[in-house]
């Protein structure tokens, strides 16, 4: 009897003692030395396992694929924490589920499959919801805000990130308030980007402006509460922006202090490091002083590094062998970097392939916020910036990564309300000119970022009544609310803004114009028939020169 007294004490005692190294662990992944904290999950994880506990087995897959995402293993990641979604959903524990769901969408961002992580992001929300987590929710609402980021969607990646770091403030959690002013001031600068392309430089100054305060803030977190890797983030960040403003002294004064945070950084960090402290010089037109850390960086690669740094080490590369008048290194360069982009497009082109269709219910949202609000008045507003967000998480399917305009997807859905409708409108159906000549004579890779920024000169011109949306491949598709008349003054003004663009900010020598087909109701019974009138107008325009309207 007291041996199995003994037994069960020991028992008990091996379990505490397996969390608090889990817990110290977790203490090594916020203060950048992931990869003792990997190595020690991970020894908790086998004895887990042949003890047969389960649910602290669970705990080690869910926290290791956090780690994973820090070092950039993020594939590696993916398989510990689909084991602990598993267990989480099997055995109803949905806190537990949230996390996990939260850290399976990060990482499926990281691999470049956008539709999944919005899929694992919002379950993650839902559960965190349903249990009144706050914590729990702040980790689920940043990931969305970093998917909205991705997809090039900056103001809704601001207001769900500003969400995350109200909710680490409100409960006290400095780490979390910590990485989610990162990805905070991140979504600025992309505003900042975009703002720049779409001709409204002061705002995007202002705009970068604010990400270099939110960085520091950030930085500020890291430095006293010792987290490395968030510094060394933050000081890379930084140095970015400085440098797109112009300020090459305080960029390079940024990783002078990076240094200081390399003590426990690994293969992605020291990448990272080297080929923005090339990009620096480059931009500051020091391009023999950008070769050295550029051309270590390709050394690198083959150690391992996120493939997006392989691209870029390459970019870079070609940019600093440009500037020195050595050409043929230059193209042998960019060479490599086209491939490893060609690469990378069709590796994410066959994943997305294999997505099933992500569906997400918005009710859930709106009792959550209905019933937290009741139970807690001063998190009314909070709530009800979640309630704002629902259209747009659900809308999340209908985009298209590429240019953050709606998909086909979107537009049969579209179709299906228009033919009930009574109010007048017409489509336009749009197509670039000589595509197959821009992608073969500048690249695929140039190609894409052209329609990329078609999107944002469609965005940007049409009214709010208007929906743009990308057909495939080159062409796009207008629904505009108004009869013929009015629909082709406003087709007339999209050809005129693209083909005034500066497309040389691209690339030197590059020039951009569309034809458009315009079709109203009045033409057709539906509305597809009215697009088939539409895409026949196309080809007349086409037919008759190109760069120009015809309905």
């Amino acid at each position: 009897m007291l041996v199995f007294d003994m037994q069960v004490v020991d028992t008990k005692a091996i379990a505490q003692q397996a969390h608090s190294s889990l817990q110290e662990a977790w203490h090594l992944g916020c203060t950048g030395r992931s990869v003792e904290a990997l190595t020690l999950a991970g020894e908790i994880l086998a004895d887990a396992k042949a003890r047969g506990d389960d649910r602290l087995a669970a705990q080690c897959d869910t926290d290791i694929a956090w780690y994973c995402f820090q070092i950039g293993k993020a594939e590696l990641g993916l398989t510990h924490v689909r084991r602990a979604v598993d267990f989480w959903k099997s055995n109803e524990e949905p806190k537990q589920e949230s996390y996990a769901r939260a850290y399976s969408g990060w990482l499926l961002l990281e691999l470049g499959l956008p539709e999944e992580a919005i899929e694992e992001a919002t379950r993650a929300l839902d559960l965190a919801d349903k249990t009144a987590d706050l914590k729990a929710q702040s980790l689920a609402t940043n990931v969305i805000g970093i998917i909205f980021w991705y997809n090039k969607q900056p103001d809704r990646a601001i207001l769900m990130s500003e969400r995350s770091v109200e909710l680490a403030r409100l409960i006290g959690n400095k780490t979390y308030e910590c990485w989610w002013l990162i990805n905070l001031g991140g979504a600025h600068s992309e505003g900042g980007y975009i703002a720049e392309a779409l001709g409204q430089p002061g705002e995007g100054r202002q705009m970068l402006v604010r990400a270099l305060e939110l960085t520091e803030q950030a930085l500020d977190i890291a430095t006293k509460t010792g987290d490395s890797w968030a510094a060394r983030i933050c000081l890379g960040n930084k140095a970015e922006f400085h440098s797109h403003l112009g300020e090459h002294d305080k960029a390079l004064q940024c990783m002078v202090r990076y240094r200081l945070f390399q003590e426990n950084s690994y293969v992605r960090d020291r990448q990272q490091y080297l080929y923005t402290l090339g990009q620096i010089y480059n931009n500051s037109g020091k391009f023999e002083e950008a070769l050295s850390p550029l051309l270590e960086a390709v050394e690198l690669i083959d150690a391992g590094g996120s493939f997006d740094s392989c691209i870029q080490i390459y970019l870079y590369l070609s940019q600093a062998y440009e500037g020195l008048g050595q050409f043929d290194p230059a193209l042998a360069a960019h060479k490599k970097y086209h491939r490893a982009y060609l690469r990378n497009s069709a590796e994410r082109t066959q994943q997305r392939a294999r997505l099933a269709e992500i569906y997400y219910e918005t009710r859930r949202f709106k009792e959550v916020a209905e019933t937290e609000t009741k139970r807690a008045e001063t998190l009314e507003a909070s709530y009800q910036k979640l309630q704002e967000q629902t259209d747009i998480l659900a809308s999340a399917v209908y985009l298209d990564t590429l240019t953050g305009l709606y998909n086909r997807k979107y537009l049969d859905s579209r179709f299906k309300e228009l033919t009930s409708e009574r109010r007048p409108y017409s489509i336009a159906m749009l197509d670039v000119d000589h595509f197959k000549s821009i992608n073969d004579h500048f690249s695929h890779m140039i190609g894409d970022r052209v329609l990329s920024t078609i999107g944002a000169i469609l965005r940007s011109q049409l009214r709010i009544t208007d929906q743009a949306v990308r057909f495939g491949g080159e062409e796009f598709v207008v629904l505009l609310a108004s009869a013929p008349r009015g629909a082709a003054d406003v087709c007339q003004k999209l050809r005129s803004a693209i083909e005034q663009w500066d497309w040389s900010e691209i690339c030197n020598g590059l020039n951009v114009t569309i034809s458009i087909g315009v079709a109203s109701a009045l033409s057709g019974k539906s509305p597809n028939e009215i697009l088939a009138i539409a895409d026949q107008n196309l080809y007349t325009a086409k037919k008759s020169g190109r760069n120009r309207v015809v309905s």
